[in-house]
């Protein structure tokens, strides 16, 4: 499957280095373009996820060869920090 030309664009205008950029696209072209449609809004509207969500994708990459215990640890980091964003996300929109 190929990517969606806009998510594309904003990989490249992003913090990511052209060899990161081009391992992201690799595998973000795996998902639908519904997924990527998905991926995509979320990117656009908080591009600081990007670099944390390019990590991620690394780790899980790299877990997907090891064990299930790697894997589910891959996950369950990538869901606290997650978390944790948007966390911090609701805690700076709140009007004190």
């Amino acid at each position: 499957m190929a990517l969606l030309p806009e998510l594309s664009q904003i990989l490249r205008e992003s913090e990511l280095t052209f060899e990161e950029v081009r391992a992201f696209e690799t595998g973000l072209s795996m998902l639908t373009n519904k997924e990527q449609e998905t991926f995509m809004e979320a990117i656009k509207d908080d591009p600081e996820l990007i670099y944390p969500l390019y990590i991620n994708f690394k780790a899980k990459l790299h877990a997907a060869n090891g064990t299930e215990e790697e894997w589910d640890k891959a996950v369950e980091t990538e869901i606290i920090q997650l978390e944790d964003f948007m966390t911090k996300r609701r805690v700076g929109n709140e009007i004190v």
